[in-house]
């Protein structure tokens, strides 16, 4: 049997009804995260990996928070260096909010003509990071799904955004967003190690400078 004749099934006032409806429920039920996008500096010219990068900018953008209850289960992987703490989280992003307030102000670099070319950041881009303020933490994105849910009234609505928890690998992060930059500040460059032998319990602390571990100050 044919549509029912009645509806249109996907006129412009029908999607922008539906689009209005998902931006008032992430303004009502989502949490204010801050968007930092990736601005490449250096790329390799054969094969367009990302050789050095910044972020220097930030915007700020509701998201509803998918996993609840904590973060992703299966995101803390034993391995023979210990436990890698990756906690996962997936968000969702209205696809209207980023286009109309974000895609205009991001640029970035086309990694295939080393920086020559200059392209509009149309959606969200794997590698940009996302300040998740509950749990004051940077992740990065991992996987943008663009086509979840598929198609309603015969268009997409929102972006879904999996991230982890971000490495910092001595990229410059000066968003002159205070507790943005406090994060990397305090946590990026110093790492606390507890240190557990036979009965004895040590602390050590590394500084990192330049992507590399120069001293090892061990307490006690």
């Amino acid at each position: 049997m044919a549509l029912n004749p009645f509806f249109l099934q996907g006129s412009p006032n029908e999607q922008n009804l539906i689009q209005d409806l998902i931006d008032e429920h992430l303004k009502m039920f989502g949490v204010d995260v801050y968007y930092i996008p990736r601005k490449m500096i250096v790329t390799d010219d054969v094969m367009g990996e990302v050789q050095s990068s910044k972020f220097n900018d930030a915007y700020i953008l509701e998201a509803y928070l998918n996993n609840y209850e904590g973060y992703a289960k299966g995101s803390d992987i034993m391995s023979k260096f210990g436990i890698n703490l990756q906690n996962e989280i997936t968000l969702t992003v209205s696809r209207e909010r980023y286009e109309d307030f974000i895609a205009p102000f991001v640029v970035t670099h086309n990694a295939r003509t080393a920086g020559t070319e200059i392209i509009f950041g149309e959606r969200p881009k794997e590698g940009d990071l996302i300040y998740f303020p509950l749990g004051e933490r940077l992740f990065e994105i991992k996987r943008v799904e663009s086509e979840k849910p598929f198609y309603q009234l015969g268009t997409n609505y929102v972006y879904e955004l999996s991230c982890e928890l971000y490495e910092y690998e001595n990229e410059l992060i000066d968003t002159s967003i205070e507790e943005v930059d406090n994060t990397v500040e305090d946590e990026g460059y110093i790492t606390s190690l507890t240190v557990v032998g036979s009965a004895i319990t040590a602390t050590a602390t590394a500084a990192i400078s330049s992507g590399s571990i120069t001293e090892i100050f061990l307490n006690n």
